[in-house]
């Protein structure tokens, strides 16, 4: 008897299900990030996508043509075959559905929480040379203004997580 292959569900998905081909590495992983919500920063998902595909290629269901980041990926006939015989196929993914994990917003918010106190920081400065240097207040009035909208902008984004994680913490709370 012949012995199953087994793929991963999200390759499954994107593969079989979105019947990805001819893409890039940087395609995949852009289709992967709605399907698998686990991945906390784009690099992270990438180096994910490109081991799937490094192995996919290594059982020779994926071909690729060209260099670098214009390289392109193909299914192969073997892979296609295996598709249409899709009892050697399986998704390693048997479990049951769980619960979303929504750890990623606690570490979003804490990210967008020190890209503020960064923008804090230049706003001071500029308010600091302001003082010194009145003659560069004209100047550096763009770069203030800049900082004050991008620090409203990641406030905006500090809020929205922590209502989203107010909201999951009680909800986890009442059973």
């Amino acid at each position: 008897m012949a012995r199953s292959k087994k793929i991963g569900t999200l390759m499954h998905k994107l593969l079989i299900e979105k019947e990805m081909d001819g893409f890039t590495v940087v395609e995949l992983r852009n289709a992967s990030i709605p399907i698998d919500d686990s991945f906390v920063d784009l690099d992270d998902a990438r180096r994910k996508v490109y081991r799937q595909i490094l192995r996919f290629m290594s059982n020779n269901w994926l071909r690729s043509e060209g260099k670098g980041q214009k390289k392109l990926y193909f299914q192969t006939d073997n892979f296609k075959n295996l598709q249409s015989s899709s009892s050697n196929l399986k998704s390693t993914d048997t479990s049951t559905p769980t619960a979303p994990d929504y750890s990623v917003l606690s570490h979003e918010r804490s990210q967008f929480q020190g890209e503020l106190e960064i923008v804090l920081g230049e706003i001071e400065g500029y308010q600091s040379l302001y003082n010194r240097f009145p003659e560069l207040e004209s100047k550096l009035a763009p770069f203030l203004m800049q900082a004050r909208e991008r620090s409203a902008h990641l406030l905006g984004q500090i809020n929205v997580l922590t209502n989203a994680l107010k909201i999951v913490s009680e909800g986890n709370t009442v059973c």
